[in-house]
């Protein structure tokens, strides 16, 4: 088999793999109400219009191209055809743990873009490397990612060059662009918690679902991270002469090993460096691409429309949304009713979700830590959550009746506003 094939073929096997077992995952439909983010709207409408088939499929062929560019990007750097294949199966074994149907792709397919964009040393690479990031903070989150891969190449290049040429000045003026894109995402602070999200450091947050890298034992993407590892630790003792590459991979190793979510990220824009550092070692000659990049990506147009058309007339399926677990919308009316401003606490997130008056505002998969704090001590009747009731300015729970904390709170000077078959309304008595 001829090794120029060979990232195309993986990433179309990971494709297939995301369209044949990837399960209608909840985040992406909390993810597809999130304000924040113009791919929500997006992606919403392509839901309604085709289908959840043809969601899937661009999914699949976003993970696809951000696979392909990774590829193409070690060939950029001269390496052969076959460490091309090599930088797609790293990225692959680092996309593993994320599959699914989601946003996520976006972010991989712009930071792919971004990085290739980075090697490069011209005015045209330039531009489009700062309308990308553009477009990478209005779509989906996590632009600081690529805020950060600039300020790492900025700072690698000045290292290496020991002078402020044009090469700097450009790198200086992408690493400005982006950390200013990329800081659009912090506009919520401090009431929300896009501090850590910008580098996606949620499992720092207290009380916030993210995972650690080895929080759930050794499946197939964790031994392709601990395979990456031994790799990674091979290339840093001997590397290529390139300061840039070393500080952009071992950031984000430490990102990674911090924050599961940010493997992919290590995956897209480290494969590449690893791949291109093994080959150094076995090159004596480079040669570059021989075609042009219209080629190559009407090429890959036409592939991954035959896969999107074919999935979406094939397998026809309807846009479904999750059963709300019975939400108590009732109850909410009955607490607009009542007039004035409310802030509001249900036991069950969801039940709350959307709420502008809710206490936890989770629709973007992450909240603010204190929120979340106040969340947990309350629905468990735990800490000093009668305290952090009046600190927060909470003047109403939604709980199930027989939840401890509707018990205690009935006792303590709250009475029943409002209730249905199994969940009850409660305000203090003082609001009567």
């Amino acid at each position: 088999m001829n090794g120029r094939f060979a990232a195309a073929i993986v990433a179309f096997a990971i494709a297939t793999a995301i369209v044949a077992h990837a399960p209608v995952l909840p985040e992406f439909f909390v993810q597809l109400r999130d304000p924040n983010l113009l791919a929500a709207s997006l992606y919403s409408l392509l839901l309604a219009r085709f289908g959840y088939a043809f969601v899937l499929s661009l999914s699949a062929v976003l993970t696809a191209a951000a696979v392909i560019l990774a590829g193409w990007r070690t060939r950029m750097r001269g390496a052969p055809d076959w460490h091309c294949g090599l930088a797609a199966l790293l990225v692959s074994l680092c996309l593993l743990g994320s599959l699914g149907v989601s946003l996520a792709p976006i972010g991989w397919v712009c930071a792919a873009g971004f990085c290739l964009l980075l090697d490069r040393d011209d005015d045209a690479a330039q531009i489009n490397a700062i309308a990308l990031i553009a477009v990478w903070s209005v779509l989906q989150g996590g632009a600081g990612i690529g805020a950060l891969i600039a300020l790492l190449t900025l700072a690698g290049t000045i290292a290496d060059s020991r002078r402020f040429d044009a090469t700097v000045r450009r790198k200086a003026v992408i690493a400005a662009c982006a950390c200013i894109f990329g800081a659009l995402q912090l506009h919520a602070l401090p009431w929300h918690a896009y501090g850590a999200h910008a580098l996606y450091l949620d499992s720092l947050l207290r009380g916030a679902d993210r995972e650690r890298v080895w929080s759930n034992g050794m499946g197939v993407a964790s031994i392709g991270f601990g395979a990456l590892l031994v790799v990674a630790g091979w290339y840093g003792v001997r590397r290529r002469a390139n300061t840039a590459d070393a500080l952009v991979f071992f950031s984000l190793l430490v990102l990674a090993l911090v924050d599961a979510r940010n493997v992919p990220y290590l995956g897209i824009a480290g494969a590449p460096i690893v791949a291109d550092a093994v080959a150094s070692y076995y090159v004596n000659e480079r040669r570059f691409p021989v075609g042009t990049v219209r080629q190559y990506f009407v090429t890959f147009a036409a592939a991954a429309t035959a896969f999107i058309a074919t999935l979406t007339v094939t397998e026809p399926k309807i846009s479904a949304w999750p059963a709300a677990a019975a939400q108590p919308s009732g109850l909410l009316r009955a607490l607009n009713a009542a007039g004035g401003s409310h802030r509001v606490l249900c036991t069950t997130p969801s039940w709350c979700d959307g709420e502008a008056a809710a206490l936890l505002d989770d629709r973007s998969g992450i909240a603010d830590a204190n929120a979340h704090r106040v969340q947990v001590d309350v629905a468990s009747a735990t800490g000093p959550w009668r305290t952090e009731l009046r600190r927060f300015g909470i003047d109403a729970v939604i709980a199930d009746k027989d939840d401890d904390v509707a018990v205690l709170l009935q006792s303590t000077g709250w009475h029943e506003a409002a209730s249905d078959d199994s969940r009850v309304l409660l305000r203090p008595e003082s609001v009567r």
